[in-house]
């Protein structure tokens, strides 16, 4: 019986061989009935019933990625679940569609279908992070013909037409009402999505066709409704209440945050104050909420941080006036034995720009430098002063990078390391800013790294009130899971970015549910490549499964690391030309007029407005 077993294994491939064996051993059957089993299946005369849950999500993988008709195929040759099966065990992601002006009940609906149906199981309460972004969108016209009405058109101006389909004049009124310009395809997708400090998911809350004519006051109601709707769903309660809106540094974006999140200094009755109060020269305003604003350092990283600052030929200034660009980065990089003048050539002037592992890449390589030029750089008897200036700007530049990357990307850091290391940066760039402001770095990229920075501090110091038993992931901040989301929906449609409004929701939702899939099975998702900080072999994008150091959130004192983390600073400050003024921070905070976000006090806060 046993060779008869192993003879009907070799002898062909057989469907759900692990499922047969399993019923027909549950079921008691001996060796021979087995053998029985396995050559009916074979001839196609039995086939087992019952999924479980990983043939499901394998299915629901092959659906949301080939379509039915691979599905339907695989079901004939491997035994996967069909769709008739997928649907009656599994629940797919709908996005209700924004038809008109945005309303309270699209969030609401969305939040009560994909949020709170999925956490039926009483999870721990967590700190919830909103985030917003937009994807391109085909400029077309559609008809959900769920609702009889016409979809695409701009949330901004579609109030003034009625998108119900009831007769022929109503689709000419609309496409009038187009060719006049009075309202506007949209022409991006604004999606906001939730994600929960501590885990991986990502909810899309709302998808609506924008036309780009936003202004600050607009996003700011888009914003306030949000958490309203949040909280009045009930979510804030059993999900958790929201810490942080993060942003990719939009500037209409950034004015509406700015005003929403920072109204008024936080309240002396917070259960947060009587930490944060003692990081000296941190700004602490925010909402009645205790929300802050975020901006992702992802985004930071490749679109607008220190490496195209240094890759430009104005260069960046930190010491004495001497700038740091390509040109002088490119003399020097190709004294480090892994590189030479092709590969820093394409380091500096990377074909992609959008490449996140280049930038970090480029970053590594300037604080490597360093590290081997030590003895370089502290030559004091050198006579090749030029040489020497250009050493000592190089590694002021190196410790500025080293303390903002660091934190991200070295999973030895402990929460305390990490803390005190972002703390070193806000401490070395405010001392630069306040030397040489728009040649150091731009108005708008300093609020937003200050503005990162601020907000770790805030949800570490919520998370301590939460649960001080959980750890703190610092990857949880910026928006990563709602880039990872449009990654994988510009994937579904072949990176193809033309799709319409009603595809881009079924696209989405197909996208949470692989994203969901994923979540559960690791080991099959590729992972997205602009998205990874680094390219190390077997490392996707770096999350707290591969985190070593030691991040419970009750561990962490922030007040000490804070503290450190100023020392650091002052340390590097100290070696560098800038006249001591500029890092004197005991007597520039003293006031209470200057912070980290008010550099030059007068309650100034730069790069919010335009002319900045």
């Amino acid at each position: 019986d046993y060779s008869r077993l192993l003879m009907a294994i070799s002898e062909g491939n057989i469907p759900r061989l692990q499922q047969i064996i399993s019923v027909a051993l549950r079921n008691g059957a001996s060796i021979r009935e087995v053998v029985n089993k396995l050559e009916d299946a074979l001839e196609g005369a039995y086939n087992p019933r019952g999924y479980g849950a990983e043939d499901l999500d394998i299915a629901t993988l092959v659906f949301r990625l080939g379509g039915h008709q691979l599905l339907f195929a695989l079901n004939h040759k491997l035994g996967l679940p069909f769709l008739r099966t997928l649907r009656a065990k599994s629940t797919f992601t709908s996005i209700t569609p924004t038809i008109g002006p945005i309303r309270d009940e699209q969030f609401i609906q969305n939040i009560n279908s994909i949020v709170l149906s999925s956490r039926s199981d009483s999870p721990p309460r967590r700190g919830v992070s909103l985030m917003i972004d937009e994807i391109a969108l085909e400029e077309m016209a559609v008809h959900f013909s769920k609702y009889n009405k016409v979809g695409g058109l701009c949330w901004k101006h579609s109030h003034i037409v009625d998108p119900v389909l009831r007769t022929y004049n109503s689709a000419a009124d609309i496409a009038q009402k187009i060719h006049d310009g009075d309202v506007h395809l949209g022409k991006e997708l604004t999606v906001i999505g939730a994600s929960c400090f501590g885990e991986d998911e990502i909810y899309p809350l709302l998808a609506a066709p924008t036309c780009k004519t936003e202004d600050a006051a607009d996003m700011e109601r888009i914003l306030a409704r949000t958490i309203q709707c949040w909280s009045t769903s009930g979510a804030a309660m059993s999900v958790g209440p929201i810490w942080s809106f993060a942003t990719d540094g939009d500037a209409t974006r950034r004015a509406a945050g700015h005003k929403l999140f920072l109204k008024a200094p936080l309240s002396e009755d917070s259960p947060l104050y009587g930490s944060l109060i003692n990081l000296v020269g941190l700004n602490l305003f925010t909402d009645d909420g205790e929300v802050t604003l975020d901006f992702d350092f992802k985004h930071i990283f490749k679109c607008k941080c220190i490496c195209t600052l240094i890759r430009s030929p104005a260069g960046i200034v930190l010491n004495n006036g001497r700038v740091i660009n390509s040109m002088v980065l490119l003399r020097y990089l190709v004294w480090l034995p892994a590189y030479d003048e092709e590969a820093v050539v394409k380091l500096l002037y990377p074909d992609d720009p959008q490449d996140v592992p280049r930038a970090v890449e480029l970053m590594q390589a300037i604080v490597e430098f360093c590290k081997h030029q030590q003895h370089a750089i502290n030559d004091s008897f050198s006579t090749d002063i030029d040489t020497r200036a250009d050493l000592n700007s190089i590694a002021l530049l190196s410790a500025l990078i080293e303390s903002i990357l660091s934190p991200f990307i070295d999973v030895s850091m402990s929460l305390s390391d990490q803390m005190k290391s972002l703390s070193c940066y806000s401490h070395l760039a405010f001392a630069f800013f306040h030397a040489h402001r728009c040649s150091f770095m731009s108005y708008q990229l300093y609020y937003d790294l200050q503005t990162t920075v601020k907000n770790a501090f805030f949800c570490l110091a919520k998370q301590q009130c939460l649960d001080p038993h959980a750890p703190f992931f610092l990857g949880d901040v910026g928006d990563d899971p709602l880039e990872l989301l449009f990654g994988r929906t510009r994937m579904i449609g072949g990176h193809n970015s033309a799709f319409s409004y009603a595809q881009a929701l079924d696209r989405i939702g197909a996208a949470k549910d692989i994203d969901t899939v994923f979540k559960r099975h690791p080991e099959l998702d590729p992972g997205h490549r602009h998205l990874k900080l680094t390219r190390q072999e077997g490392v996707d994008h770096i999350n707290r499964d591969l985190w070593k150091g030691d991040i419970i959130a009750g561990r962490c004192d922030l007040p000490f690391s804070w503290r450190s983390g100023r020392e650091s600073a002052l340390t590097v400050l100290a070696k560098s030309q800038l006249d001591p003024i500029h890092y004197s921070f005991a007597d520039l905070f003293n006031s209470g007029d200057i912070d980290m976000l008010h550099p030059f006090g007068e309650n100034r806060y730069l790069g919010i407005n335009t002319d900045d």
